[in-house]
């Protein structure tokens, strides 16, 4: 009698993984939605999946090029409805990378009737270490800054991203992502943000997957000093993602 188990030959192939590096001459996009239950920003609450609401996660472009470099352009953050941006890769080692990156979120939505300008210019900047352990883990860590011109006060936000993989066959994968910020710190108390994601990932093609996931936000801590209310509620959405 024999035991046979199965092990991945390799891994850092696909679009979803987190120690992923980008081609010279590569384009790729990601969109997805999510749907909602729990408490909305408007306070209604939603009791079960079926009174929940469908957001689109947004969409991503990004193109690389001279190998190290990459601009982006995707929608949707909290403060702006799109955002351009560069990202550097500084170390491309195998088993730890690091990667720089910044964004300028543009502020250009207007009320169509009242001419008023719809959310704040922002500009961010973040450090990411990533790699791979053996023939089957991957792991990622982020670190951001953003600075907000709002009115009547400018303010910060910092956060933590967590991330990790393992691949139990050769095209699928089980990820795990953490995410706390400290959100408009002072302004006039810091909100404390946090959520947890967990999913799996196919990948399709070499050029081509599928993220479907579930996560939970926890409750907002000093959200009531913010337009962002109590927000406690589970979600389940999905990724698609593909480079040409």
């Amino acid at each position: 009698m024999s035991l046979l188990i199965f092990v991945p030959a390799t891994v850092n192939a696909g679009i979803f993984d987190v120690s992923r590096l980008t081609e010279d001459g590569e384009f790729s996009a990601t969109f997805g939605a999510e749907f909602k239950t729990g408490k909305n920003k408007e306070a209604d609450a939603n009791d079960d999946f079926a009174s929940g609401t469908v957001d689109e996660l947004g969409l991503e472009i990004d193109y690389t090029f001279l190998n190290d470099w990459t601009v982006s352009f995707s929608t949707g953050n909290d403060y702006s409805d799109s955002q351009v941006g560069l990202s550097y890769k500084i170390l491309t080692d195998k088993g730890f990378k690091l990667d720089f990156s910044t964004d300028y979120g543009i502020a250009w939505t207007k009320n169509a009737e009242t001419d008023e300008r719809i959310g704040n210019n922002n500009i961010d900047a973040a450090f990411r270490i990533h790699g791979i352990i053996g023939d089957a883990w991957q792991w990622a860590a982020k670190v951001s800054g953003q600075f907000v011109f709002a009115e009547p006060k400018n303010f910060w936000n910092i956060g933590f991203t967590f991330e990790g993989m393992y691949y139990f066959a050769v095209n699928m994968a089980v990820k795990t992502e953490l995410n706390f910020s400290f959100k408009e710190i002072e302004n006039p108390v810091t909100l404390y943000d946090r959520s947890i994601k967990l999913g799996a990932v196919y990948n399709m093609s070499d050029t081509s997957a599928i993220h479907p996931f579930i996560k939970y936000h926890f409750k907002t801590k000093n959200s009531e000093h913010s337009y962002i209310l109590p927000d406690d509620h589970w979600s389940i959405g999905a990724e698609f993602s593909v480079s040409f």
